[in-house]
């Protein structure tokens, strides 16, 4: 679809005034351009290795302009066309400037000053994740909306400005460096970081209306940041998009465990509920997913497990992938696989194990990046300070007449400990302050993920939308809205919305 807006990009790249600087930044070389995220070389792990280019000559100028941009680099991306890579010098803790500087990975796109931006509010790293290389920005996809508010959708064209930011201690944006404390990781300090950078941009590019936006904890930040907007009177943004964005209130919020076992897939949650309440009341259907779960983590993970551990590690496992399936998988696919009461022992049994091989289960897949060493994940560092994750409710296995007693006092006590984990203060701050905020805030969530079970209330705001989308799991994007019944009708009030604000 992309062939010939290429070749025209291609083109004019090629007769470009150059700029006639020797930094390496501007040296033009004949851009690369990927088909997709699949093509590119698995074992390039230097985004430097990718081919840079001339770009354009004023938005380079401009960018040069900005005292903390650095290492700015024009280049080719296979969804976003002509892009801008730099590093944003930011302090490492803005409410204490001596506590020194660190680089913070961004990507720019450009249309004209006047356009409205979108500023993804990435919640991790640009480019993959903690196991993962972080810097192939010519993988990096899209931004939500870039395509959907572009009024040439269709041409190959965008008609808006993007900019992408990476989440501070994630990537290569680390304040203390590969081996670090974690010290400055919060959403406080990332929302000034993009309040750092929107400023800058403003002045120095992007004049035109500002709409953030993000998916999961990407949308997350959005919301956070849109809080600390209002705590600050920044007002940076025009209006924010926070996607399946949920605000655990509890650093283990159970919530989020009870709306999967009453509310997620709801048409199929009786035929969800007889299925798992066979691995603890049929010896047979335990014995064999025992097995086939102990083979996948012994024989290919290496992890050993003892006979009296391999049960219950099998069952919390199980029921975990059950939450990742409900929230990142094909509805339409996997509900197929539910068993039945006439169902054989090994369909139970790939039940339960199902895989994003299974018949393409996973909605979306991820580009293939090259290795890069592991270091500490700063999502599960974040959790305890102003994050907070999902627990899970185990009661569908409480009655199981294969459990010891001590068995489900184990369940009992993990639900127990959830429900008394440390409350969350932001994001109890955050949902309080929708009921007053004087931003604009829309918020989507999909009706089959479990994640909703932590979205905000109903607004009571007129400032404040909620939209919840039939069947919608926890990776849509919005054309993919149009796959469910009345999805199509949602995304249109959702775009009417956002244009009727950039529009003002």
């Amino acid at each position: 679809m992309r062939k010939n807006f290429w070749g025209m990009l291609t083109a004019f790249l090629s007769i470009t005034i150059l700029i006639t600087s020797c930094s390496y930044e501007d040296n033009p070389v004949e851009p690369v351009i990927p088909d997709s995220p699949n093509n590119l070389v698995d074992v390039v792990d230097d985004f430097w290795d990718v081919p840079g280019n001339a770009g354009n000559p004023a938005v380079v100028a401009a960018l040069k302009s900005i005292n903390n941009v650095t290492d700015l680099k024009p280049f080719m991306n296979y969804s976003l066309g002509q892009a801008y890579y730099f590093n944003y010098i930011q302090q490492v803790d803005h409410n204490n400037p001596s506590a020194g500087t660190f680089k913070q990975q961004v990507v720019l796109t450009f249309v004209n000053e006047n356009a409205p931006t979108i500023l993804h509010t990435e919640g991790y790293a640009l480019a993959g994740d903690v196991y993962k290389n972080h810097n192939r920005m010519d993988s990096i996809s899209a931004p939500h909306f870039l395509w959907a508010l572009s009024d040439n959708y269709g041409k190959d064209e965008f008609s808006l400005n993007s900019v992408q930011v990476e989440y501070r201690y994630h990537g290569f944006s680390l304040p203390e460096g590969e081996n670090n404390s974690f010290t400055y990781l919060n959403a406080e300090q990332q929302s000034k970081d993009l309040h750092a950078i929107v400023t800058d941009l403003k002045q120095a590019l992007l004049k035109g209306k500002w709409l953030s936006t993000g998916v999961s904890k990407n949308g997350m930040t959005s919301a956070q940041y849109a809080y600390y907007d209002e705590l600050n009177g920044w007002n940076d943004i025009d209006v924010y998009v926070p996607f399946v964005a949920p605000f655990p209130t509890r650093q283990w919020d159970p919530r989020i465990g009870t709306y999967m076992i009453t509310q997620s897939s709801k048409e199929v949650q009786s035929d969800l509920e007889k299925a798992y309440k066979k691995l603890v009341n049929d010896q047979t259907i335990a014995d064999s997913t025992v097995a086939a779960f102990k083979k996948v983590y012994e024989a290919d993970r290496g992890i050993e497990l003892s006979p009296d551990s391999a049960y219950l590690t099998m069952l919390e496992n199980i029921f975990n992938n059950l939450f990742g399936v409900q929230s990142y998988g094909d509805f339409d696919t996997w509900k197929k696989f539910i068993p039945t009461e006439k169902s054989t022992t090994e369909e139970y049994v790939k039940f339960f194990m199902l895989t994003k091989d299974d018949n393409c289960i996973y909605r979306q897949t991820n580009a293939v990046r090259g290795p890069q060493a592991w270091r500490e994940d700063p999502f599960e560092k974040q959790i305890a300070v102003d994050q907070g994750n999902r627990g899970l409710d185990y009661t569908w296995f409480l009655d199981g007449k294969l459990l010891t007693e001590s068995d489900k006092q184990y369940l009992k006590d993990i639900m127990e400990q959830e429900k008394n984990s440390t409350t969350i203060e932001l994001e109890v701050n955050l949902l309080k302050n929708l009921t007053t905020t004087t931003k604009k805030l829309i918020f989507v969530y999909g009706e089959d993920d479990p994640w909703t079970g932590a979205a905000i209330p109903d607004p009571t705001n007129p400032n404040v939308k909620k939209y919840i989308v039939p069947h919608g799991s926890h990776t849509d994007e919005l054309s993919q809205y149009a796959w469910y019944p009345g999805g199509e009708e949602i995304a249109k009030k959702i775009l009417a919305d956002v244009k009727a604000i950039l529009n003002q």
